[in-house]
């Protein structure tokens, strides 16, 4: 299992969610099984690149050909992967205040669609 530093791969400001990529390629391309990630030398990190990283690497590991562990992520940049980890879990279910409608034709619904 290969060790990456986060920071010297990327950068110690993790800023863009296409920074991601960068990482998920150079895992792919490193031909490993299985790596941890160190976030031991990251400064800062946005709510987006946690958010992209978590749906990359954590949401659905099965999607990954490899295995991916994170350590020493900076507590400041924990509490944004909690943030995340709370708001992914949810489904959001908006009801429906307007009936469905369903037509025959094309015609009937050129003839509804008049009326509105």
């Amino acid at each position: 299992m290969r060790t990456i530093d986060v920071a010297q791969i990327l950068s110690p400001d993790l800023k863009s969610r296409v920074r991601v990529n960068d990482l998920k390629l150079f895992i792919e391309n490193s031909k490993e099984d299985e790596v941890i990630l160190d976030f031991s030398n990251i400064k800062f990190a946005t709510r987006s690149f946690i958010d992209e990283f978590y749906n990359a690497f954590l949401k659905s590991p099965e999607l990954n050909p490899f295995k991916v562990e994170i350590t020493n992520v900076p507590e400041d940049i924990n509490e944004i992967f909690k943030s995340v980890s709370n708001t992914q879990t949810h489904v959001k279910i908006i009801p429906s205040q307007t009936p469905v409608r369903s037509f025959k034709s094309a015609e009937e619904l050129i003839k509804y669609l008049s009326t509105v």
